[in-house]
């Protein structure tokens, strides 16, 4: 077995390779660039150790460095190579553990990787396409969230505009974000312009089951109490022009999450309440099943466990849950705790059983996030579909 240990930074990289004698491959580690020709000249080196050692078994690990390794990686996995991808903390321990004071260097770092290694062979854990996937599934769904938000904050705006600007408009609709009351504000942005719209013209902005008619948002405009100045007029332009453009931003998040979830083949979708944008969130926050001993470690993980505090004889008596986790795990579980519990029989029953010890509506929630978590964990490390079981 060779071991390949490669310290990743963000224009060049560093490598060594030692054999599972110990044998090393040069006496220093080799550089190269962050570019095809550097990939290369890592893929060569590599063969032709292969070739010196007479052996073709080869594992590569490589640091967890933000972004910076995933290109790398994806290269590597194309060549069919078993990489595996390591915590800073676990390589930075592990040479405390050989010696206290160790000086810092590229060449030391990538050998460390590479006895590292060659030390923890039994718990070694390939990175695949399926975790390359998973690892852009949860850059998607991060962005996306963040992009929500942004869209959140536009709606206010939009909204407090309106307000000054023509508030009986807020009234005359269900929903001024979209559809007919986003079209007809767009094209005339105050009361003053839409007063003197002409009936059939309102009346073809109108889709849909819209109850409201041309001649009561004439009217409204007309009445308007409204300060109907060229600025308010001006700053709702710009607002929906914004929120048209998250609205599609969101939109192409969406759509593009969908494929990957495809890609996955993911089962976690048999569970009512996941839909693909909170299967996403899930099983990018998730990653790799494995990396997890139990569904309590990936409960913890999520930061679903009870924080417990004594100290002498003092002991609380009130818990709550640590937030250590994944903030956007436990969203998207929160999502799904709300909603699965009224489709599904096992949660049902569930809730219904937790209701009737006296518990908050709030705290069954949070029990069901934890059973949630455990019948995830289910159907991700068995690969199988989830049946409710009453």
């Amino acid at each position: 077995m060779l071991y390949v240990g490669i310290d990743v930074a963000s224009d060049k990289h560093d490598f060594n390779i030692i054999s599972s004698s110990g044998k090393q491959f040069k006496k220093r580690s080799i550089t190269v660039s962050n570019d095809q020709q550097g990939y290369k000249k890592l893929h060569e080196s590599i063969k032709e150790f292969c070739g010196a050692c007479n052996d073709n078994q080869v594992r590569i690990g490589l640091e967890s460095t933000g972004f910076y390794h995933l290109n790398l990686v994806f290269y590597l996995l194309k060549l069919n190579y078993s990489v595996t991808i390591i915590n800073p903390l676990l390589t930075n321990m592990y040479k405390k553990s050989k010696k206290v004071h160790t000086p810092k260097t590229d060449n030391l770092d990538s050998l460390a990787i590479c006895n590292y290694l060659k030390d923890n062979e039994s718990d070694f854990k390939p990175y695949t396409l399926k975790s390359y996937h998973t690892e852009s599934l949860k850059s998607l769904s991060r962005e996306r969230f963040k992009v929500v938000e942004e869209l959140r904050q536009a709606k206010i705006t939009y909204h407090r505009i309106l307000a000054q600007l023509f508030p009986e408009f807020l009234t005359l609709f269900s929903n001024i974000y979209q559809g007919t009351a986003l079209n007809i504000i767009e094209k005339y942005p105050s009361p003053s312009k839409l007063s003197k719209a002409h009936v059939n013209t309102i009346k073809g902005l109108i889709h849909g089951k819209c109850k409201t008619t041309a001649e009561s948002v004439i009217l409204a405009a007309k009445n308007s109490i409204g300060n109907d100045s060229p600025y308010l007029s001006f700053s709702l332009e710009q607002a929906i022009k914004t929120l048209k453009f998250l609205d599609e931003k969101n939109k192409s998040y969406i759509q593009m999450i969908n494929k990957y979830i495809e890609l996955l083949d993911t089962k976690i979708t048999s569970i009512k309440g996941v839909g693909f944008i909170t299967a996403g969130i899930i099983l990018g926050e998730i990653g790799d099943i494995t990396r997890f001993k139990n569904a309590e470690h990936l409960i913890s993980y999520a930061g679903l466990d009870i924080e417990v505090y004594e100290s002498g004889k003092f002991k609380a008596t009130s818990h709550r849950i640590s937030k250590k986790g994944s903030k956007y795990l436990r969203y998207a579980l929160w999502q799904v705790a709300k909603v699965c519990w009224k489709f599904d029989s096992m949660f049902k029953a569930y809730y219904h059983k937790k209701k009737s010890e006296g518990k908050h509506f709030y705290v069954i929630l949070g029990h069901i996030e934890k059973k949630l978590v455990r019948v995830i964990y289910s159907v991700l490390k068995n690969n199988k579909e989830y049946t409710p079981q009453n």
